[in-house]
């Protein structure tokens, strides 16, 4: 007797992060500010593999000899920041591509640190789920 196994994705119940923004966008010849929402997903393989570049990064900086070194480091985990943001945000319901430039107009330093651990938290289903 054979036995067949079969998993349906398609019905699999997906948990979101929804983050709310303030943006502007251009109608009928005008720029118009509205909230921008995006329901954010959970990760998938390349932003674990970006979220292990940026371990990297900062290892390096422990070992880092000099403050010019140290600066660099700095300036490169910086961007690597946005453009880890740029990838979680873009992993979205809408399928919507997210720039680097659109999070780095949205996001201070301050508010990408606090972006990056919640959404840690989120990944790891540590966020609350108030249904």
């Amino acid at each position: 007797m054979k036995m067949n196994f079969n998993i349906n994705f398609t019905k699999t119940k997906r948990n979101y992060m929804v983050l709310t923004f303030d943006d502007e966008k251009m109608v009928d010849g005008k720029l118009v500010e509205y909230e921008k929402v995006i329901h954010v997903g959970m990760p998938k393989k390349r932003v674990f593999t970006a979220l292990m570049d940026m371990k990297d990064l900062a290892y390096k900086k422990d070992d880092a000899q000099t403050e010019r070194e140290k600066g660099q480091l700095d300036r490169e985990i910086i961007d690597e920041m946005y453009v880890l943001a740029a990838e979680i945000l873009s992993n979205n319901m809408k399928k919507e591509r997210i720039s680097v430039e659109w999070v780095e107009e949205q996001f201070s330093t301050e508010e990408m640190k606090k972006f990056l651990e919640q959404y840690s938290k989120f990944a790891n289903g540590e966020a609350t789920n108030p249904n």
